[in-house]
């Protein structure tokens, strides 16, 4: 699959989620990606205006390094007319979240491997909430089985912190000392775009239930093919079940799921 931005590689570990969690406000994200050129990309000069409420430069100049290692990444065409498209839309605040989750799963490995591997492992587990002693360990072995950059001891417990105030922010978690967990579901429009970011993320399977990201589409295994069958009634997608395998075909493109979700 062809990349747009040659800026990193999709699939290479950075520490940016500690600079993007930094911004106080989530919405400041959706701006950009709002105001997302047409053609083209945006100059390191129009991400630190849209940055201005940040105190000093140094700090404005690492969360815009942040946004183009992350956000401001796209697989191919597709990727970016699905951003532009959403962000651009009348969705709601509460679906953009996930939007925004999903987008951030698929442009940065970090964030993506924390969230499918701790974040949703230990809400599926039934426990109430979550620390940064459920994540720094698994950090600790990602950088010893994949050969990543030396992080610092210091590195890691910000990686682990961020994060959380990043889910935090993106209203996953209660505030407050204790990291408890709120009731997360997405709305039947939000999981309909869930598919497509899926399928970004893994063109060439048709298994849902063998995607990489299918746990923080935050639909329990055990109701998925329910709660999809009813879904796919409405023409978003169609679905096949042979017994084994939970087959999506698309049936919009990524530019016009938002038109024929939300007009």
């Amino acid at each position: 699959m062809e990349r747009l931005n040659n800026t990193t590689e999709l699939g290479a570990y950075n520490t940016a989620i500690k600079d993007i969690a930094g911004v106080t406000e989530v919405s400041t994200f959706y701006e950009i990606l709002k105001a997302l050129p047409a053609s083209g990309e945006f100059q390191d000069e129009e991400i630190i205006t849209i940055l201005s409420d940040i105190r000093t430069e140094k700090a404005r100049t690492k969360v815009a390094w942040a946004i183009k290692k992350t956000l401001l990444q796209f697989y191919n065409d597709d990727h970016r007319a699905l951003i532009s498209s959403l962000f651009g839309g009348d969705i709601t605040t509460d679906d953009l979240r996930f939007v925004f989750f999903w987008h951030l799963a698929l442009t940065n490995q970090l964030f993506r491997s924390i969230s499918v591997n701790v974040l949703t492992s230990v809400y599926y587990s039934g426990r109430a909430s979550i620390s940064q002693d459920d994540i720094i360990p698994f950090v600790k072995e990602i950088k010893k089985d994949n050969g990543s950059p030396l992080w610092a001891e210091e590195t890691i417990y910000r990686i682990a912190t961020k994060y959380l105030s990043l889910a935090t922010k993106l209203n996953f978690i209660s505030p407050g000392r204790i990291k408890s967990f709120n009731h997360i579901r997405p709305s039947s429009e939000a999981q309909v775009l869930f598919l497509y970011f899926a399928k970004l993320f893994s063109p060439n399977t048709s298994n849902i239930l063998t995607n990489e990201l299918l746990p923080v589409s935050f639909i329990p295994l055990e109701d998925i093919q329910d709660r999809l069958k009813k879904l796919s009634l409405k023409g978003f997608f169609n679905m096949n079940f042979n017994g084994v395998a939970l087959n999506i075909e698309l049936t919009h493109s990524y530019k016009g799921i938002c038109d024929a979700l939300y007009n």
